[in-house]
């Protein structure tokens, strides 16, 4: 496939609150790659073909000549017309950050098979913790589930953690960990910047992501006056001062598998 963003765009996702908006302030710190606010809208693009695939592709294919194939590729155009004005102002690689792109990973690696996926994975008792403490509201301007039911947090965390797991043997798949970032992030700023070709000049940059993020421009994003400070290790292990011992047995109930598996526990 021709791109009209130049090369393969790059994916980043993981569970809300895991740390995706410092990976867009790191990556977006390159010379060569421009991650805007995330769009948001590329979950719901990859939720849509995936339920044209499962439940109308038989239709399409006998009636109107469109196979897999030719749905994805519509897909991929679709979407790579909505980031090309980003590489058209910039000249830079384009990247795209929301967290929920991680549910859509495979959708996405369907789509775009060249693309590298980044996600991110966090403590999910601090995922729970924060996102505990966030204001959003759904379309009706109720108060999300995830910001005030323990549990429900946790099961979005765990969804989160289990698309990515799906990915592992993909090549083009990288998995960073939250607490590996801020504790070691010259470690782990090369392995990502490894996997995307970026050079040394490019990681000395993002070591210093602050000096470059705007956080005007992520004024949707409501970690991003956070972001704009330099890597630290302040918010590992928040769950212990900001979760009650119900919350925390709701959490073990929902997502203490997991969190046993990465170690965490």
């Amino acid at each position: 496939m021709q791109y009209a963003v130049g090369k393969a765009p790059i994916f980043i996702g993981g569970a809300p609150r895991s740390g995706t908006t410092l990976l867009r302030a790191i990556v977006n710190a390159s010379r060569n790659i421009v991650c805007g606010p995330e769009m948001r809208i590329i979950p719901a693009l990859c939720h849509l073909a995936e339920q044209i695939e499962t439940g109308h592709l038989d239709v399409l294919s006998s009636d109107y000549g469109l196979d897999a194939d030719a749905l994805h590729d519509r897909f991929a155009h679709t979407i790579d017309t909505l980031l090309a004005p980003l590489h058209a102002k910039t000249g830079a690689r384009v990247a795209e950050k929301t967290p929920a792109n991680i549910l859509h990973f495979a959708q996405l690696r369907q789509l775009f098979p060249d693309s590298p996926l980044i996600g991110i994975v966090r403590d999910g008792r601090d995922v729970v913790a924060s996102l505990l403490r966030t204001d959003w509201t759904d379309a009706n301007g109720r108060p999300m589930a995830i910001t005030q039911d323990a549990g429900a947090a946790a099961e979005l965390w765990v969804r989160s953690i289990e698309a990515g797991a799906r990915m592992h043997e993909d090549p083009n798949y990288l998995e960073l960990r939250y607490e590996r970032l801020v504790t070691d992030p010259e470690d782990e700023i090369g392995r990502l910047f490894d996997k995307l070709g970026e050079d040394a000049e490019a990681r000395d940059r993002a070591l210093e992501h602050a000096r470059h993020f705007d956080r005007r421009a992520g004024a949707a994003e409501t970690s991003a006056d956070r972001v704009a400070q330099p890597i630290d290790t302040a918010s590992i292990g928040r769950w212990q001062r900001e979760l009650s011992e119900r919350q925390l047995a709701r959490v073990d109930a929902v997502a203490g598998r997991v969190l046993r598996t990465l170690g965490y526990v």
